[in-house]
């Protein structure tokens, strides 16, 4: 079912008026049915870091999640995949805290927390990290990354800017000097656990 969606009696009719995807034939929902180009220039970060908060967080998809897991959380070749949220950190910023891969942090910014294993990794950039967006309070315990990110979106768009917050890192063994309070250990690593995964050429 696609937008627009007509009755079934004036499908033939519809049929020959609209395309099966949308635009195709240029002609487009305004007055004239004439696109709109905005020329916009990037104000930058809405939350750069800074002095406090010096970290760069961004979140995103992994290869095999749906969302918030809605219908790839019970699959278990997917779980076998990815099996839980995760912390990306370069290695030079890693090497900067004295943490380690699987080792447990806790993410800070002004608006909440979260408690994720680190994963070193080239992958991304120094200054950077990265969180995926699938695991929320149904499938883990303080792993929501948007408890961290901030509510201000694009004045033309509406889009949300989820995809980038100023955060802070601090290992949970200085939190916790009783290891007993860190989380429970993952049963593999993460980082053997994505190898494992990762499709063979």
């Amino acid at each position: 079912i696609q937008w627009p969606c007509p009755n079934p009696e004036t499908a033939e009719t519809a049929a020959t008026k609209y395309d099966k995807r949308l635009y195709s034939k240029g002609i487009f929902a305004t007055p004239d049915r004439r696109a709109r180009f905005a020329a916009l220039h990037s104000n930058g970060l809405a939350e750069p870091p800074n002095e406090r908060y010096p970290f760069v967080l961004t979140t995103g998809r992994l290869y095999g999640h749906w969302h918030t897991q809605t219908r790839t959380g019970r699959i278990e070749k997917i779980q076998k995949m990815h099996p839980a949220p995760f912390l990306e950190m370069n290695p030079r910023d890693a090497q900067r805290l004295e943490v380690q891969s699987d080792e447990w942090v806790e993410v800070r910014s002004q608006r909440g927390t979260a408690r994720l294993p680190v994963l070193v990794t080239q992958n991304i950039r120094q200054g950077s990290l990265f969180v995926p967006m699938h695991w929320g309070s149904l499938w883990a315990d303080d792993a929501e990354c948007n408890a961290l990110t901030h509510p201000v979106a694009c004045p033309i768009s509406g889009q949300p800017e989820l995809k980038a917050c100023a955060v802070q890192v601090v290992p949970l063994n200085r939190l916790h000097p009783d290891q007993s309070a860190l989380p429970e250990a993952l049963p593999q690593t993460l980082e053997s656990s994505i190898l494992s995964a990762a499709p063979t050429p």
